[in-house]
């Protein structure tokens, strides 16, 4: 017997009378992540599935979390832990960590959660990725868990990384060789080459390039155009500050900055922007070390410019990040998801440079010169560079397009469940 058809028995599928109403879609990501980016990309995905015909569309985090949350300081502590040590002993560190969580938290949570669904996406974020083995051991797992309930399983709007180890592409292998995935879509050129180099050819799954689900977060939240902050018509403008640790930069994107140096960029450029009249928010994306950055920022900002000038708006949710940066009038940020957010509420933004997925983001929307290297760039010519992109804005036309071609991808993909659904053996 093959390992496709052992792999794929197990709960028959569903018959085409039981999906009138449309499928139930589950969505496997990271939605309930500390990083809220996640959690804004899965909801968009989420948003889109139901406006192009699923009758239910919902998330399951590969964690196995249920709601957002802050987080705790026992994950920066294991980031800090973790990039202290050689690769090598921390693949072997985390192995039966991972083995417990696989077999204790995330099986059982994940055959729960795929009772009644018809289809599998694992969608948005960069999931094929391999930190340490976390993310090749909880997509084998997903897919061989939606492979036991022979569901069809499309991969969607993801981001590829390079780098993988050896074992991590032989969980990954593992689990394709089940041929429950049906078809590949990844949000950039860039993670393209990588997925036909780790898994695409190998398996005759070639990957289409579509927008990032994280686009629609304009039409997910109804942000307005220009959102009306102030009614005094000469109100100054407000520029985010979207603040990243230096440990998180370090250990997802490889530089080597320490705290103390990030913080005085930081602070160095939001006084450069006061000083040229502008007001400032200041915020994260949620991962609890990028909010212990925004505490010490803001005890530094508070004593010296008082509350007035300066703004910390509490970002719980998804929902509070999208309002926060549409409610601005530029945006400064390392946080992918965040710059994201700024495109597609019509927000003029300067990007941070810290990983070639953000490189790639920008590319694929012709905004290639809003990126900076702060290990290049003092803040002084970073304020320069995002005065200039307020006098620029957002081109529209290109803006719309984009959002639309977004849209477009999701309907491609809710197109294809349909089809697989309809030719499914009865």
């Amino acid at each position: 017997m093959s390992t496709a058809r052992t792999c794929a028995m197990g709960v028959a599928p569903p018959s085409a009378s039981s999906l009138e109403d449309g499928p139930n879609v589950r969505i496997f990501n990271v939605k309930y992540s500390p990083n809220l980016g996640d959690g804004l990309l899965s909801e968009c995905l989420e948003g889109g599935l139901a406006r192009h015909g699923a009758a239910q569309a919902r998330s399951i985090d590969l964690a196995g979390r249920t709601a957002y949350s802050k987080g705790t300081a026992a994950r920066t502590h294991a980031l800090q832990l973790l990039h202290a040590l050689p690769s090598p002993l921390r693949r072997e560190a985390v192995r039966l960590p991972l083995a417990l969580a696989s077999r204790r938290t995330w099986a059982p949570h994940y055959a729960a959660e795929l009772e009644q669904a018809d289809a599998v996406v694992i969608g948005g974020g960069n999931l094929l990725a391999d930190m340490d083995l976390n993310f090749p051991t909880k997509l084998a797992l997903a897919i061989e868990s939606a492979a036991r309930r022979n569901l069809p399983i499309f991969l969607y709007g993801l981001g590829v990384s390079p780098g993988w180890s050896k074992e991590g592409r032989a969980r990954l292998h593992r689990a394709l060789r089940c041929g429950q995935v049906r078809r590949v879509w990844v949000r950039d050129a860039r993670s393209r080459e990588l997925w036909q180099e780790l898994a695409g050819d190998a398996f005759g799954l070639d990957a289409g390039v579509v927008r990032d689900p994280g686009l629609l977060a304009a039409r997910q939240y109804g942000a307005p155009k220009q959102a009306v902050r102030d009614m005094r018509p000469s109100a100054p403008a407000r520029i985010g500050l979207n603040v990243m640790s230096a440990l998180a930069v370090a250990y997802h994107g490889g530089q080597m900055l320490t705290e103390e140096a990030l913080d005085a960029w930081y602070l160095a450029l939001g006084r450069d922007l006061l000083a040229r009249g502008y007001y400032l928010s200041v915020f994260s994306n949620g991962s609890p070390e990028d909010r212990a950055a925004v505490e010490r920022l803001r005890l530094r900002f508070e004593r010296a410019e008082g509350p007035r000038r300066v703004a910390f708006p509490e970002i719980r949710n998804p929902g509070d990040l999208v309002a926060c940066i549409s409610d601005l009038d530029g945006l400064v940020a390392f946080r992918m998801h965040a710059i994201i957010a700024a495109y597609s509420c019509a927000v003029p933004f300067l990007a941070l440079a810290w990983d070639a997925k953000l490189a790639a983001f920008l590319a694929s929307v012709d905004c290639s010169d809003h990126l900076v290297d702060i290990t290049r760039a003092s803040p002084a010519t970073a304020a320069e560079r995002i005065t200039h992109q307020l006098a620029q804005g957002i081109a529209p036309a290109a803006r719309r397009a984009t959002l639309d071609q977004a849209e477009a991808d999701i309907a491609t993909l809710a197109a294809a469940i349909r089809e697989a659904l309809a030719l499914a053996p009865l």
